[in-house]
């Protein structure tokens, strides 16, 4: 009992995190995007009672167009939607992380730089010894891949070693290689690609001819043939392999959940509608999310005005990027939204508020990007008292959201309920959702506000800015 009571006190006490680096050498914009993403550099194990004190979850994945990637400024992937209704249910944010390359998953975690891994990691024993594997989310066999127009015969087995089979450096799919080439004697001929290859950046390159046949998932090799890359299945190697989640064998209660959530969403459909979403898309839909020019992960990009979020950056002295998420909270990119009260465009700046700042046509979208962003610095300026560049950020775009009046009530109220003024998050936040109460809001200037609607809006342009600094160069 003894042994036991040592190990809950264990998993209840994660240990600190480790302190993040000191800021890179660079301008201001290099310094402010440090010190924004500051929490992403942490590290720390952390079971479910410290995942939601911290009120976040982080989450190991992959990018390619199954598990994760960004289109268009949102997050999407199977892995990405299952995860996020994880936590949601949890009531916790969702953070993405994503290694150098799929070898670097498990020591990640083992590190302390994420919580769980949702990758589509394929089950093995070895793994088993490191981390906690959840029930299966898919089992699904591997098959051997060629271009459809590749004419060497392939009836079985003994055929492969006419083949020059190429495979990612690490991956599993070398034991199913090697497990095929004992059960028939046969001698393959392999080729190494860089650990970082997806099997669906493998399968792109069958079609462009560097390869002759890879080992890929089967679902993955159907997506392929519904965007339209010319692949065929030759021949398959394995039986279903189940891909699970994992969790750090300190993280009990976490696996436990999340186990649980997995039974239910394999249960009450929710794992077969995203299954079909992702794995059985309609053609045109496969197409576009293979589509590199739509997705920030692959060439860099945000949206369609990311000149306009570049300009007004340059003359603001504004991260882009940081603009572009609040144009995302915002509008969704919608240069023709408007607002009930009157707010137009990406911005969704009011005609009044334009004007205030020097922009008489808040309509087009440059100049309703200019207008946003000169009105996010005039913000930023009321708060010249709190003593760091993030926190002056966050306060802008709470005020964006609700008016400096709110933030001042609710700076008032983190005073008087010893809570610290010039911090957003966990300190000042919390003092705002007072404003919903009576006995509170009664003692402000402004009275009652829709607090949890602004603590949202700050924490959703956090987040998406997160995901834009990660995959979007300054």
């Amino acid at each position: 009992m003894l042994w036991v009571s040592l190990a809950l006190w264990v998993v209840a006490q994660p240990p600190p995190p480790s302190p993040a680096p000191n800021p890179p050498p660079g301008g201001n914009l290099a310094d402010l995007e440090f010190s924004l993403t500051r929490h992403q550099r942490q590290r720390y194990t952390a079971d479910l009672e410290e995942i939601k004190k911290r009120g976040v979850l982080r989450v190991l994945t992959r990018n390619n167009s199954s598990a994760y990637f960004v289109v268009k400024g949102e997050e999407r992937g199977f892995q990405y939607e299952l995860a996020k209704a994880f936590a949601d249910e949890l009531g916790v944010r969702l953070q993405m992380v994503v290694p150098s390359s799929r070898a670097d998953l498990i020591p990640a975690l083992l590190k302390g730089e994420g919580d769980l891994i949702a990758a589509g990691m394929t089950y093995t024993a070895d793994r088993a010894q490191k981390v906690h594997y959840t029930r299966p989310v898919a089992s699904v066999p591997r098959v051997l891949a060629t271009h459809k127009k590749l004419v060497k015969l392939l009836e079985g087995p003994a055929d492969l070693p006419a083949f020059e089979i190429a495979l990612a450096e690490g991956s599993t799919t070398h034991n199913d290689a090697k497990r095929v080439a004992q059960e028939h004697n046969v001698n393959l001929r392999t080729i190494e690609l860089p650990n970082k290859t997806e099997m669906e950046e493998a399968l792109d390159q069958l079609e462009r001819g560097p390869l002759e046949a890879t080992i890929v998932d089967r679902h993955l090799l159907l997506l392929a043939q519904r965007s339209g890359v010319p692949v065929v299945e030759r021949l398959v190697m394995s039986e279903p392999v189940p891909k699970a989640w994992a969790t750090h064998p300190k993280s009990r209660q976490l696996h436990d959940v999340a186990n649980n959530f997995l039974d239910r969403s394999g249960k009450n459909g929710l794992m077969k509608i995203l299954y079909d979403r992702y794995f059985e898309p309609a053609p045109k839909r496969a197409v576009a999310r293979r589509d590199k020019s739509l997705r920030a992960d692959v060439d860099g990009r945000i949206s369609p005005y990311d000149e306009l979020f570049k300009a007004a950056g340059q003359e603001t002295g504004l991260d882009w990027r940081l603009l572009a998420a609040l144009a995302h909270t915002e509008s969704r990119f919608d240069a023709e939204a408007k607002s009930p009260f009157g707010a137009v465009g990406l911005m969704q700046v009011l005609p009044s508020t334009a004007k205030e700042v020097g922009v008489d046509h808040p309509e087009q979208p440059g100049e309703n990007v200019r207008a946003g962003a000169r009105y996010l610095k005039r913000l930023m300026a009321l708060y010249q008292d709190v003593d760091d560049e993030p926190s002056r950020v966050r306060f802008a775009l709470a005020s964006y959201n609700a008016g400096p009046g709110h933030v001042a009530d609710a700076r008032n109220l983190a005073k008087l309920t010893g809570k610290d003024p010039n911090r957003w998050f966990g300190q000042t936040e919390k003092a705002m959702l007072l404003k919903k109460d009576r006995r509170w809001h009664e003692k402000t200037k402004l009275g009652y506000s829709r607090a949890d609607e602004t603590i949202n809006y700050v924490s959703r342009i956090q987040t998406r800015y997160d995901v834009y600094s990660r995959h979007v160069d300054l």
